[in-house]
């Protein structure tokens, strides 16, 4: 059995989650303020617990997400990446729920690089998750992920390390994994209808931060599961920008459809 303290003194940061459920319920969990770091109070930790990696030292780390294996192994085979390689390297570090055709690879972000924001991929025809790319939020902060020996909600067992790699030592996400992430966040040259705007567009709202909490406030208080109030939220926010953007996709990482592990 894994002493919470234990991750802490190897610079993992810790997200307390309530007994077999895998999201946290404190308000304010996925600031940096409330992350756990010291090894007294992660040694309380008596539920489930999560990494907090965009607080992770000395560097943040992140999960590569594999929610449908053979389509996620054919879309990083796309753009150069070979997933069986990544999952078989000697210094691979898995999470291992038990569910077919999910994998959970950790990686560390390299030296200078900032927690980078989270991106989805989906299936275009049936808008089923394939894979995401884990870190931070829009707003830079930290998404997590259920960590051993923590209890499953649906299976009833523990997660569990698997990969011929050590939690102790997470290595540092490939070169060729990271260009691909950071392509994603690149702007597109033509923005699609009903897109939301770029960041230096000239229409862009700057909010004060204390609206800004008072709606991610609003947001947490309700189910992102619910696809009818996610879409209505969405476009309710997307007026706001790049800020509505950042908050709807902070509340879209708390749906349990996006920690489906």
């Amino acid at each position: 059995m894994i002493d919470p303290a234990d991750y802490v003194a190897h610079g993992i940061a810790l997200v307390d989650i309530p007994p077999r459920t895998k999201r946290p319920l404190t308000f304010g969990w996925n600031e940096e303020a409330n992350a756990i770091t010291d090894p007294e109070r992660a040694s309380k930790l008596h539920g489930n617990i999560g990494i907090a990696h965009a607080y992770c030292s000395p560097l943040p780390t992140m999960a590569l997400d594999i929610d449908d294996l053979p389509e996620a192994r054919i879309w990083l085979a796309d753009r150069g990446v070979n997933l069986d390689t990544l999952l078989d390297a000697d210094d691979a570090v898995q999470i291992a729920s038990g569910k077919k055709d999910s994998r959970k690879l950790l990686f560390r972000l390299p030296e200078g690089i900032s927690p980078i924001p989270t991106k989805q991929i989906t299936d275009p025809e049936t808008g089923d998750m394939v894979l995401e790319f884990r870190c931070s939020s829009a707003n830079g902060l930290t998404v997590q992920d259920v960590l051993p020996p923590s209890i499953h909600p649906d299976t009833g067992k523990p997660y569990q390390w698997a990969g011929k790699g050590n939690w102790r030592a997470i290595p540092t996400i490939p070169a060729g994994l990271l260009n691909v992430w950071q392509s994603l966040l690149k702007p597109t040259a033509t923005k699609p209808p009903g897109s939301w705007p770029n960041a230096d567009d000239s229409s862009e709202v700057t909010l004060a931060p204390e609206t800004i909490q008072h709606l991610r406030s609003a947001l947490l208080s309700m189910r992102a599961d619910d696809h009818a109030l996610w879409i209505k939220c969405g476009m309710a926010l997307k007026s706001l920008g790049e800020v509505g953007r950042g908050l709807w996709l902070e509340w879209s990482l708390t749906s349990e459809k996006s920690q489906d592990d």
